[in-house]
């Protein structure tokens, strides 16, 4: 019988020794927003809705959902028969919930008597970038029972933190991208901790790789004179 595999657990970052609490760290961007609401009806004709109006562009056969799009901010959203709304390509919390409410005024204005309900932001996407290498192995090494990490199949480290619930996907570069959160606050206060407690002790000391592929084959050279 097939053995399941063991799924990975999750790393509360608030129960970490907290040291190099004066270090700078270097500011994350948020990359995208995606946010939900609804139009407070349902039964939506989305078909009749693209053919009159043309803003829309619907192919049920496709997918379920029609897709419009703003230019100011620059955003897209995807809108239900149901009424619900998921809106994506946002860079701030404030800018989607701006987003969902010209995509209710545009329904509006078609005389569909819709209206801005349940608005809710449900990830936020941010990236940073910390100057250094990261010794990828080195963090799995230590932290192996919350972290996914297999160089020859994806060049990130995957780490996975509780309380918030966060996802990290952290590159030999120093390059991260952060997904999962609910909201900035913990963002900030999650990549913070990681960076402090965790990567500035795994930067690569001397020649860092240039390039993900050099650090694979470098892993691979390791692993091999290990196994002789």
């Amino acid at each position: 019988m097939k053995r399941k595999k063991k799924a990975k657990e999750k790393l509360d970052f608030s129960s970490l020794p907290q040291t190099n609490g004066q270090l700078d760290v270097p500011p994350f961007k948020l990359q995208n927003v995606v946010s939900t609401f609804s139009l407070g009806v349902s039964g939506l004709n989305l078909h009749e809705i693209a053919l009159r109006y043309g803003s829309l562009e619907f192919n049920p056969q496709n997918f379920a959902a029609a897709t419009i799009r703003t230019t100011n901010p620059r955003t897209t959203a995807l809108a239900f028969a149901s009424g619900n709304m998921v809106v994506t390509g946002s860079k701030s919390t404030v800018e989607s919930r701006w987003a969902a409410r010209k995509y209710t005024r545009i329904f509006q204005t078609y005389g569909i008597p819709v209206m801005f309900k349940n608005f809710e932001i449900q990830n936020v996407v941010a990236s940073a970038d910390v100057g250094f290498s990261i010794r990828l192995q080195g963090i799995a090494d230590k932290y192996g029972l919350y972290v996914a990490f297999n160089n020859d199949l994806f060049p990130g480290l995957i780490f996975r933190s509780i309380n918030p619930k966060l996802v990290f996907l952290i590159f030999c570069s120093g390059r991260i991208v952060i997904t999962g959160a609910r909201n900035v606050n913990d963002i900030k206060a999650t990549y913070e901790m990681l960076y402090r407690n965790i990567l500035v002790n795994f930067r690569f000391e001397g020649e860092a790789p240039k390039s993900h592929s050099q650090y694979r084959n470098q892993l691979r050279a390791e692993r091999d004179t290990r196994d002789l």
